[in-house]
């Protein structure tokens, strides 16, 4: 009995034998459920992150030219994850031939994946008393200001009178606010030459203009302005010293096509769609009938200071500029 035991169990050269050909079945079992499982299912993962991918990116298009419609996308990567990815992009603005970083930003979209707000960084600020605050972002770009022709305010800042101030081979940008409501074709005929890069438009709920008033009322007159990232306004037509009402037209009424793109974050669709009804609540939903409060113009100093004597300016803000100047 005990040599019919020790026969029973296998040496180790059977041993090993079985040993290789479990390995073998262990390897042709995990290759077949990569062919058949693992492959297809990361080819379904990459079609689907891609195919949202591209919707998120539109979103991301979509929402920059509506928060500031000469900004674009110059630069972007992207990276696939399970079910979603995330974007890494550079946002620029045209200010006349030239191009200026804004800002860089990630954006992730897909599942379990936050959907990350951009915005123009807050940057540097802090006032004095007396004196008007600084406006320079997070990249060190002087922001604007406007002023609401409907509003009262105890001060307006003033920018044309310190150009003097800046190289003359500088190229700036400017927001010239109005002394009151025009219509867009009669923007021609107040800045004739002035090259216009954006009309700002009056699309403030009637709750936050209340806001604004109640500021302008209690708190120190250099510190009650509408900033740029409250800025709503849509893009003014390419013309090189010549601005056309029928293209403005067009471009307002793409505006209000943005502004019902079907956003799925919820703070710009909510924001956007808010826009939007006070528009159509202020009948302006008709190029013609749209209120132009100001607008974003650009030149040389010698060509805006220009403006000093246009009787319908009733405030100056400078925003981004060629040299490294501060205005105060």
């Amino acid at each position: 009995m005990k040599e019919d035991n020790v026969e029973f169990f296998p040496d180790d050269k059977q041993l090993k034998k079985a040993y290789k050909k479990s390995k073998r079945l262990s390897t042709i079992r995990t290759i077949i459920i990569v062919i058949l499982v693992v492959i297809p299912l990361y080819i379904i993962n990459v079609m689907i992150s891609y195919k949202m991918g591209i919707k998120h990116y539109e979103e991301l298009q979509k929402g920059i030219e509506i928060k500031n419609p000469n900004a674009y996308i110059s630069n972007v990567n992207g990276s696939i994850g399970f079910i979603g990815g995330t974007f890494e992009y550079t946002v620029s603005k045209v200010i006349g031939r030239k191009n200026i970083n804004l800002y860089n930003k990630n954006s992730s979209y897909g599942f379990g994946l936050k959907f990350n707000r951009f915005t123009i960084g807050s940057g540097k600020g802090g006032h004095r008393q007396g004196e008007w605050p600084d406006r320079i972002d997070s990249s060190g770009n002087l922001t604007m200001m406007v002023f609401h022709p409907d509003i009262e305010y105890k001060e307006y800042k003033d920018d044309i009178a310190l150009l003097n101030k800046v190289s003359t081979d500088s190229l700036l940008e400017m927001t010239l606010s109005f002394d009151k409501k025009y219509k867009i074709n009669e923007i021609s005929d107040i800045l004739p030459t002035t090259q216009i890069s954006e009309l700002l438009i009056d699309g403030y709920t009637k709750e936050k203009m209340e806001v604004y008033k109640k500021e302008a009322l209690e708190y120190d007159g250099k510190v009650t302005y509408i900033r740029e990232s409250d800025f709503i306004g849509f893009k003014s037509p390419e013309r090189v010293n010549y601005y056309e009402a029928n293209e403005a037209l067009d471009n307002y009424k793409r505006f209000l096509d943005n502004l019902q793109f079907g956003f799925k974050n919820s703070d710009y669709k909510n924001e956007f769609s808010s826009i939007y009804s006070t528009l159509k609540a202020k009948d302006q939903l008709e190029g013609d009938n749209v209120d132009i409060i100001g607008v974003v113009v650009y030149g040389s100093p010698e060509e805006l200071q220009k403006l000093s004597t246009n009787p319908h300016i009733k405030s100056s803000s400078v925003g981004i500029i060629t040299k490294d100047i501060i205005f105060k």
